[in-house]
């Protein structure tokens, strides 16, 4: 799920700040997906109880996604993405949500893609 970058660059001193080259962060894996599976779980939230098209399957599938993201590396990221897909599809036009589907959208496509 990293990035492997072939620059090197020499830093002198005490650097303990995240690098970033090319918008690409040197940060752990781990805590990108813990960010995106609190923007799943509060996007679960949010849609809970509300009266949307197939809010059933939208419920069952951001359900099955959040179980994806809990076991780590063995998510398969066809599915995390074709799970995706689907919320995306199901919440298309439903302006509420549009913020935060296109900030879970960028997640998912930097950390699956």
């Amino acid at each position: 799920m990293g990035h492997r970058i072939t620059n090197k660059v020499n830093i002198g001193g005490d650097n303990s700040g995240r690098i970033t080259q090319t918008g690409i962060e040197g940060s752990s894996a781990d805590v990108t997906v813990s960010s995106l599976l609190e923007l799943i779980e509060r996007l679960t939230a949010e849609v809970r109880g509300k009266d949307l098209a197939k809010q059933e399957v939208l419920e069952d599938t951001l359900t099955d996604l959040v179980g994806d993201l809990r076991d780590g590396d063995k998510a398969e990221p066809a599915v995390v993405r074709s799970r995706w897909e689907k919320v995306k599809g199901l919440l298309g036009g439903v302006v509420q949500f549009s913020e935060l589907v296109a900030k879970i959208s960028d997640q998912v496509q930097k950390i699956f893609s």
